[in-house]
């Protein structure tokens, strides 16, 4: 029998890959889902085409909480987070539900409050790598808070050991979910960094490594697709400023946003992933192995679960390694097929939807008893 389950999300627009990982969980054919948002918008939309209801919950100023979490923004939101708390009960009551999938922070203060009085179980999904001391405390404290907690890699997890309640689940991908056109012929090795451009994913330190390789005389070239938030525009403009003064304006490109994985991906040799500020499960991995193109990752955070070095991608920290990566992938010739060959058994194993699917209803099987 499916499980009634009401996935809390504390973001109405789609902020990046948490929102559509959400989706995938919900296509869970052993889930009736129901979405909870805190005000209507693109999220529900999206939910509403697919047929899957939603309901509002008000989260007052508990949506203002931000990262880094002071005491002081959790107590302006104390009043709020129990209203939230009682919404969330009575949405929970009125659709039958067994069980509460949190999605962020503010939803799995929520989430838990409700539980704590009288709601329905929770399971928390950890899609975030505590950075700062107060972090880490909050973080081992989620399994007391929850019945359940998942989390997208080992990596989120910030002690040695995983209490009993505590699950690693990778996100997945659709198979077959795009196919790329074959590339026209072109000199060198064309490199990509593709998503939201932020200083935390590391696009300063490709384009010292770019001049370092160009330097030796490797002929690559670095497309950059994504774009910033206003928040983050004085990091793009520096990234303008850093092409000038390496000399790299015939080298580097910014092209912007992109519809859909085909134009994203195409034209690319290779994916860059240089987060060097440890990135939880990057989804750019996942869609590069799967549209079988070599990956250079940073060796940080969630890469490391992702990548076999030298069998399904490489792994560089510093421009020494980065050159390496791009002397060894220009050398694939006849064995590129193989290579991708290894990526694709290393997607189907890790990242599958039917995987992340069979793992998360055997979590539920768990908090539920059932």
């Amino acid at each position: 029998m499916p499980y009634n389950v009401a996935f809390l999300s504390p973001v109405s627009n789609f902020k990046g890959g948490a929102e559509r990982s959400l989706f995938d969980i919900m296509r869970n054919p052993h889930v009736r889902p129901l979405l909870i948002v805190p005000a209507e918008g693109p999220v529900s939309a999206r939910a509403a085409a697919e047929g899957i209801p939603f309901e509002v919950l008000d989260f007052g100023q508990v949506a203002a909480i931000r990262r880094p979490i002071s005491p002081a923004s959790v107590w302006a939101a104390a009043g709020d987070w129990r209203r939230a708390a009682q919404g969330l009960k009575a949405i929970v009551r009125r659709h039958g539900i067994d069980l509460v999938h949190s999605n962020g922070m503010k939803a799995h203060c929520i989430a838990a409050l409700s539980r704590r009085i009288g709601g329905a179980p929770a399971l928390f999904h950890v899609r975030d790598i505590a950075v700062r001391p107060t972090e880490r405390l909050i973080w081992r404290a989620l399994p007391r808070a929850a019945d359940q907690v998942v989390l997208v890699s080992r990596a989120c997890w910030p002690a040695p050991d995983l209490p009993g309640n505590v699950s690693v689940v990778f996100n997945a991908i659709a198979p077959g979910m795009a196919t790329l056109p074959s590339p026209a012929p072109h000199p060198g090795t064309v490199l990509g960094i593709c998503g939201r451009i932020h200083p935390f994913k590391g696009h300063h330190l490709a384009l010292q490594w770019l001049h370092a390789a160009r330097s030796q005389g490797l002929d690559v070239t670095l497309r950059i697709r994504g774009e910033a938030t206003a928040e983050d525009r004085g990091y793009l403009e520096t990234l303008h400023q850093t092409v000038a003064a390496l000399g790299l304006e015939d080298a580097v490109r910014f092209d912007g946003s992109f519809e859909g994985l085909a134009a994203i991906y195409g034209g690319l040799d290779v994916v860059l992933v240089p987060s060097e500020t440890p990135d939880p499960l990057p989804r750019s991995v996942m869609e590069a192995m799967a549209l079988g193109l070599p990956v250079i990752g940073f060796p940080a955070g969630g890469i490391v679960e992702m990548i076999d070095p030298g069998r399904t991608g490489w792994l560089a920290a510093d421009a020494e390694d980065f050159c390496a990566a791009v002397r060894d992938i220009a050398a694939l010739g006849p064995q590129l097929p193989a290579f991708r060959d290894r990526m694709a058994a290393t997607v189907a194993e890790r990242f599958s939807m039917p995987r992340l699917h069979r793992e998360i209803t055997a979590i539920y099987r768990s908090a539920l008893d059932r």
